[in-house]
């Protein structure tokens, strides 16, 4: 499932994924929902930004085959070991170009 922004139906739109828990494939906790970025060409919901843990650490995680489960937690498609270790999201959530090869390089998605 792809999210896609609907004004008509604002409470199923990607904002409101902020503040929603995270888990893995195997249903392992991942941390919190902080913020989503957009694709502005294609006006679609791309990335996640998502705190992991007790040291507020923030990292970007695709949204590419995630989707909200029965429980309203955010599952995304790769595990809490791997998102960890991706690349940590800046202070103010913007994607620059060094940033996007970064996660298009770790993540192997279109940044």
């Amino acid at each position: 499932m792809t999210f896609r922004h609907d004004p008509e139906h604002a409470d199923r739109t990607p904002q409101t994924l902020a503040g929603h828990a995270v888990i893995d494939p195997n249903l392992q906790p991942v941390g919190e929902v902080t913020d989503v970025l957009y694709d502005e060409r294609e006006q679609m919901p791309r990335w996640a930004v998502v705190k992991t843990g007790l040291l507020r650490s923030e990292h970007y995680v695709p949204l590419a085959h995630a989707y909200l489960d029965q429980d309203g937690h955010l599952v995304v498609a790769h595990d809490r070991a791997a998102i960890k270790r991706a690349p940590r999201a800046r202070r103010d959530h913007v994607l620059t170009r060094e940033i996007a090869r970064e996660l298009r390089d770790y993540y192997n998605v279109a940044a």
